[in-house]
């Protein structure tokens, strides 16, 4: 099963944006991926998200592939929250059929986070700000 906390989302994410902005990429982007205890990580960054605070258009997808669970996160661009630019991600985690859904915003500055959890009619179940 795959239950990563925000720490480690957030780490994937970081390794992923180190890869982005030290110019590792070609002219597609770059491709990623990490195998090993039960768990596969791809990371495709595009090419246009190099040197960006908020890598639009990049994914990352964390599996499991003894149990299915998958969690895949997409940088979808910037959106303005509270007066202020963050840069936001759609996740979604669990298997076929049994999947949640969440939105994972920061500031450029990374002082501020949140996260909103969605149900299965898409409205919003739960939603936490940390600044």
């Amino acid at each position: 099963m795959i239950n990563l906390s925000k720490k480690q989302i957030l780490l994937i994410f970081l390794l992923a944006s180190s890869l982005m902005v030290s110019g590792c990429m070609d002219e597609e982007g770059k491709n990623l991926s990490i195998s090993g205890n039960n768990t596969e990580i791809n990371i495709n960054l595009s090419k246009q998200a190099e040197g960006s605070w908020c890598p639009a258009g990049s994914h990352i997808q964390v599996k499991n592939p003894t149990t299915g669970k998958v969690l895949n996160m997409t940088v979808t661009g910037t959106e303005e929250f509270e007066n202020e630019t963050f840069c936001k991600a759609m996740i979604e985690t669990g298997s076929e059929g049994n999947t949640t859904r969440f939105e994972y915003m920061w500031s450029q500055d990374k002082n501020t986070t949140v996260w909103t959890k969605y149900d299965e009619e898409g409205k919003i179940s739960l939603r936490y700000v940390h600044r």
